[in-house]
């Protein structure tokens, strides 16, 4: 296909794909009876309003769930939510707000209002998840932009990504020596300085992407004036910002405050114009502005021609000084963007309208191999040249239409470009994180036995009898896989084994653990089990992604007589799952199930191999 090919396909899967997220969305939220929305987590009712304060002139409140306080749920920080009245007759009683932050059954909400309105004052309040159209909206112009482009540098780009036109690299190398840094992250850095076009930093797990990205960003600062920085998350974003800021590089985070981390706030936009010298003014503006607005309304429906005439004035003087607000806000807005060496946004974010019309010599996109390409040509069209981080041997994007998978929607263009111009990329090939029984499955199956544990991790174990890896083998214990009314699977009698081993395991040693499964079925049972239990994080292997924990459980759940193992075969998955442990990892499954994949069939070779295979038996009885 040629490249305008792939992107008409683009356009069409992503149009699928909005379809079937917003059919998700309206059989969850519309048609769902509020007590089935609030059993699958996406709904909270009733909720106790806690506290009201202000946030950078927006209200926030804290609110509290009262019922179903044990039970999952979908809600995040960063998400759009609907304040909802459950009164009589109060349909249109919604007010649209954005989680701030969620702490057991506690929600803070920021509205973009300066006061509640009176119907939180009446009781039967309620939360709703919203559909948020907006990114699919920008993901579909740059999409139709990148198509019609015709001889400039975005047309260009699209040809080395999609077409035929070869990445090109200027020849100059060994310049540069850090000791902070390993030979493939001095390798990757002169890739990147070399590259006329594009570069590809392939980070595998725990080889310290994050830092050499922040330290070739630092180093191409020295010959540009700024750059832009892009990831597909606000977490992942907040994590180089805070590397980049630790190295003194001035840099502003474009976004809503409250989805940054209090760790970076400083960096906002919006925190430096409120801590602009100049701000006090715009306050004093806006408070005269008001001012004027209110005695204007005091002038009721019926008066004569000189009150008339006073109340235009009084709007005229209010318009005049909102107007001279916003002059001078933009005055600082601009200064502060002009000065700021690094502009770092999500990738949506590098339309966000302050920014909307910058172009930069090079765009730095971490995470290129976990967003969806619409989103990633974003930021490339502001660039000369792009650099992309990520590693296309773990998960891919989200994509929730089958059909627009087929159509190609999750392969991306580190993917595709590390397999048509492998020399645009380097690897990075010592890791910091793992023992190295740990690391080598993966390293045999996904990065060709090319990683390196660090002499800081390579032999680390908790103690000289806690072996780093081990596989427990349920086969023949009659540990049947269940599936619930949500279609997900469970497996109970295996979440209750890992439990017990679990438990063994915290009498031994007081370390941070995590308990992950493939499944949501498996994972909200063994959030319930474990839900009394400090220092152990439970969630889904997606959820894991880009995380790491001292000792991590998992539980594969499938064991059935078919050999079935459904999502377990995209090996990607379990490539993120073995990844995460930095000492200890203990891997729960039936081997009589799992053995039918080959890529299982390899994995039970080197679980035997290390001597790292146990029988479910041993923990019985």
């Amino acid at each position: 296909m040629s490249s305008k090919e792939i992107l008409a396909q683009q356009v069409k899967a992503l149009q699928v794909e909005k379809q079937t997220d917003l059919q998700l969305y309206t059989e969850q939220m519309l048609k769902t009876p509020l007590q089935e929305r609030k059993l699958q987590g996406t709904t909270w009712y009733p909720i106790n309003l806690l506290e009201t304060d202000f946030v950078f002139d927006k209200i926030r409140i804290q609110v509290e769930r009262t019922q179903l306080i044990h039970e999952p749920h979908q809600f995040q920080a960063g998400m759009p939510v609907s304040v909802f009245s459950n009164q009589e007759n109060a349909q249109k009683d919604r007010i649209q707000g954005t989680i701030q932050k969620i702490r057991q059954n506690i929600m803070t909400i920021v509205l973009p209002v300066d006061e509640l309105p009176d119907w939180f004052d009446e009781g039967k309040l309620g939360i709703d998840i919203l559909f948020d159209e907006t990114t699919y909206q920008e993901m579909d112009k740059i999409l139709q932009n990148v198509l019609v482009a015709e001889n400039n540098r975005l047309a260009e780009l699209r040809e080395i990504f999609l077409g035929e036109k070869q990445a090109h690299f200027i020849q100059k190398q060994n310049f540069y020596q850090n000791p902070q840094l390993n030979f493939s992250q001095i390798e990757a850095l002169e890739k990147t300085v070399n590259a006329q076009d594009i570069a590809i930093i392939h980070g595998p797990p725990g080889t310290g992407k994050t830092t050499t990205l922040a330290e070739i960003i630092s180093f191409t600062l020295k010959t540009e004036k700024q750059v832009l920085v892009c990831t597909a998350s606000n977490l992942a974003l907040d994590w180089i910002v805070e590397k980049l800021v630790q190295k003194n590089v001035q840099v502003v985070r474009i976004g809503n405050p409250i989805r940054v981390s209090e760790n970076v706030v400083n960096n906002t936009l919006d925190y430096k114009v409120i801590g602009h010298s100049q701000y006090k003014q715009i306050k004093a503006l806006r408070k005269q502005a008001d001012e004027y607005w209110s005695l204007s309304k005091k002038y009721k429906r019926n008066f004569g021609a000189s009150e008339r005439e006073q109340r235009k004035l009084l709007i005229q003087e209010a318009k005049s000084a909102s107007q001279e607000a916003e002059k001078l806000e933009n005055f600082i807005t601009d200064s502060i963007l002009d000065n700021a060496q690094v502009i770092a946004t999500t990738l949506i974010g590098a339309n966000h309208h302050y920014v909307f019309k910058k172009k930069y010599h090079t765009v730095f996109i971490d995470e290129a191999s976990q967003a969806l390409d619409p989103a990633i040509w974003i930021p490339i069209s502001k660039a000369q040249r792009v650099v992309l981080a990520g590693d296309h041997c773990q998960l891919p994007p989200t994509v929730k239409s089958y059909e627009a998978e087929k159509m190609g929607l999750s392969k991306t263009l580190l993917e595709r470009l590390i397999n048509k111009q492998p020399e645009t990329s380097v690897m990075l090939k010592v890791q910091y994180r793992m023992h190295e029984d740990i690391m080598g499955f993966s390293n045999e199956q996904f990065y060709h036995n090319d990683l390196i544990a660090h002499d800081s991790v390579k032999n680390t174990v908790l103690s000289e009898q806690e072996r780093p890896f081990v596989f427990i083998d349920t086969a023949g214990c009659g540990f049947e896989e269940k599936q619930g009314d949500n279609l997900s699977i469970s497996n109970p009698e295996e979440a209750n084994l890992l439990i017990k081993i679990l438990d063994d395991f915290k009498s031994r040693f007081s370390i941070p653990i995590a308990v992950i499964s493939p499944y949501k079925a498996q994972v909200n049972y063994l959030k319930s089990l474990l839900e009394n239990s400090e220092n152990v994080r439970v969630g889904t292997v997606d959820s894991f992604q880009g995380q790491e924990s001292e000792a991590v459980f998992i539980s594969l759940v499938r064991s059935n007589d078919k050999n079935e193992i459904g999502f377990l075969a995209d090996t990607r998955r379990l490539n993120v799952a073995l990844t995460r442990a930095k000492k200890k990892l203990v891997v729960i499954g039936d081997s009589a199930t799992l053995a039918s994949h080959p890529f299982f069939k390899n994995f039970l070779e080197y679980v035997e191999r290390i001597d790292a295979y146990q029988s479910a038996w041993e923990y019985l009885y």
